[in-house]
Protein backbone atom coordinates (compact mmCIF):
# COMPACT_ATOMS: atom_id res chain seq x y z
CA UNK A 1 0.00 0.00 0.00
CA UNK A 2 1.47 3.39 -0.94
CA UNK A 3 2.21 5.79 1.86
CA UNK A 4 0.79 9.28 2.14
CA UNK A 5 2.76 12.05 0.51
CA UNK A 6 2.42 15.77 0.16
CA UNK A 7 0.79 15.12 -3.24
CA UNK A 8 -2.34 13.63 -1.62
CA UNK A 9 -4.22 16.89 -1.03
CA UNK A 10 -3.03 18.19 -4.40
CA UNK A 11 -4.43 15.10 -6.15
CA UNK A 12 -7.72 15.37 -4.27
CA UNK A 13 -8.04 19.08 -5.04
CA UNK A 14 -7.41 18.38 -8.74
CA UNK A 15 -10.15 15.73 -8.74
CA UNK A 16 -12.65 17.92 -6.90
CA UNK A 17 -11.88 20.98 -9.03
CA UNK A 18 -13.19 19.21 -12.14
CA UNK A 19 -16.53 18.08 -10.70
CA UNK A 20 -19.24 20.47 -11.90
CA UNK A 21 -21.25 19.97 -8.71
CA UNK A 22 -23.65 22.89 -9.26
CA UNK A 23 -24.53 21.61 -12.73
CA UNK A 24 -25.00 18.03 -11.49
CA UNK A 25 -27.19 19.33 -8.64
CA UNK A 26 -29.41 21.21 -11.11
CA UNK A 27 -29.74 18.07 -13.23
CA UNK A 28 -30.68 15.91 -10.23
CA UNK A 29 -33.34 18.43 -9.21
CA UNK A 30 -34.85 18.76 -12.70
CA UNK A 31 -34.65 14.99 -13.24
CA UNK A 32 -36.62 14.43 -10.03
CA UNK A 33 -39.31 16.91 -11.03
CA UNK A 34 -39.66 15.44 -14.52
CA UNK A 35 -39.76 11.84 -13.31
CA UNK A 36 -42.48 12.80 -10.83
CA UNK A 37 -44.44 14.43 -13.66
CA UNK A 38 -44.06 11.76 -16.35
CA UNK A 39 -44.60 8.05 -15.85
CA UNK A 40 -41.82 6.12 -17.63
CA UNK A 41 -44.01 3.01 -17.70
CA UNK A 42 -46.47 4.81 -20.01
CA UNK A 43 -45.05 4.85 -23.56
CA UNK A 44 -46.10 8.44 -24.44
CA UNK A 45 -44.84 9.80 -21.10
CA UNK A 46 -41.58 7.87 -21.52
CA UNK A 47 -40.97 9.43 -24.95
CA UNK A 48 -41.57 12.94 -23.59
CA UNK A 49 -39.38 12.22 -20.56
CA UNK A 50 -36.52 10.95 -22.73
CA UNK A 51 -36.66 14.04 -24.95
CA UNK A 52 -36.81 16.43 -22.00
CA UNK A 53 -33.95 14.75 -20.16
CA UNK A 54 -31.76 14.85 -23.28
CA UNK A 55 -32.58 18.53 -23.76
CA UNK A 56 -31.67 19.24 -20.13
CA UNK A 57 -28.48 17.16 -20.46
CA UNK A 58 -27.42 19.05 -23.58
CA UNK A 59 -28.34 22.44 -22.18
CA UNK A 60 -26.45 21.86 -18.92
CA UNK A 61 -23.43 20.50 -20.74
CA UNK A 62 -23.32 23.62 -22.92
CA UNK A 63 -23.99 25.85 -19.93
CA UNK A 64 -21.12 24.37 -17.89
CA UNK A 65 -18.20 26.31 -19.45
CA UNK A 66 -20.25 29.53 -19.33
CA UNK A 67 -21.09 28.96 -15.67
CA UNK A 68 -17.49 28.19 -14.81
CA UNK A 69 -16.12 31.14 -16.76
CA UNK A 70 -18.62 33.81 -15.70
CA UNK A 71 -19.64 32.74 -12.20
CA UNK A 72 -16.72 30.67 -10.90
CA UNK A 73 -14.14 32.77 -12.79
CA UNK A 74 -12.32 29.76 -14.23
CA UNK A 75 -9.93 30.94 -16.93
CA UNK A 76 -7.87 27.86 -17.73
CA UNK A 77 -9.18 26.33 -20.98
CA UNK A 78 -8.17 22.80 -19.98
CA UNK A 79 -10.22 23.01 -16.80
CA UNK A 80 -13.23 24.34 -18.71
CA UNK A 81 -12.99 21.48 -21.19
CA UNK A 82 -12.45 18.73 -18.60
CA UNK A 83 -15.26 20.01 -16.40
CA UNK A 84 -17.60 20.22 -19.38
CA UNK A 85 -16.76 16.63 -20.36
CA UNK A 86 -17.41 15.65 -16.75
CA UNK A 87 -21.11 16.54 -17.01
CA UNK A 88 -22.16 13.66 -19.31
CA UNK A 89 -19.83 11.30 -17.43
CA UNK A 90 -21.48 12.15 -14.12
CA UNK A 91 -24.96 11.97 -15.61
CA UNK A 92 -24.14 8.60 -17.13
CA UNK A 93 -23.00 7.38 -13.71
CA UNK A 94 -26.18 8.71 -12.09
CA UNK A 95 -28.37 7.20 -14.79
CA UNK A 96 -29.60 10.41 -16.38
CA UNK A 97 -31.46 9.95 -19.66
CA UNK A 98 -29.36 6.84 -20.30
CA UNK A 99 -31.27 4.93 -17.58
CA UNK A 100 -34.42 5.03 -19.72
CA UNK A 101 -32.84 2.75 -22.33
CA UNK A 102 -32.89 -1.03 -22.03
CA UNK A 103 -29.15 -1.36 -22.67
CA UNK A 104 -28.18 0.81 -19.70
CA UNK A 105 -26.96 -0.94 -16.57
CA UNK A 106 -25.97 0.98 -13.40
CA UNK A 107 -22.75 -1.03 -13.36
CA UNK A 108 -21.65 0.86 -16.49
CA UNK A 109 -21.64 4.14 -14.59
CA UNK A 110 -20.01 2.45 -11.60
CA UNK A 111 -17.10 1.58 -13.88
CA UNK A 112 -16.91 4.72 -16.04
CA UNK A 113 -16.97 7.32 -13.25
CA UNK A 114 -14.03 6.03 -11.19
CA UNK A 115 -11.96 5.50 -14.33
CA UNK A 116 -12.72 9.04 -15.49
CA UNK A 117 -12.00 10.40 -12.00
CA UNK A 118 -8.68 8.56 -11.99
CA UNK A 119 -7.77 9.90 -15.43
CA UNK A 120 -8.64 13.58 -14.83
CA UNK A 121 -5.80 14.48 -12.44
CA UNK A 122 -3.32 12.67 -14.69
CA UNK A 123 -4.20 14.77 -17.73
CA UNK A 124 -4.81 18.05 -15.90
CA UNK A 125 -1.94 20.28 -14.97
CA UNK A 126 -1.56 21.16 -11.32
CA UNK A 127 -1.58 24.80 -10.31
Amino acid sequence: MPHATDDGPNYLSRVLRHIPSEIVMVYITVDGVLRASYDPTVWADRQVLIRLLWIITGALTLLTPLWLFRVMRVRRAARLIISTLSVPVWLFALGGPFALYRWYQPAFGAVVLPLYTLLVPIVSRSD
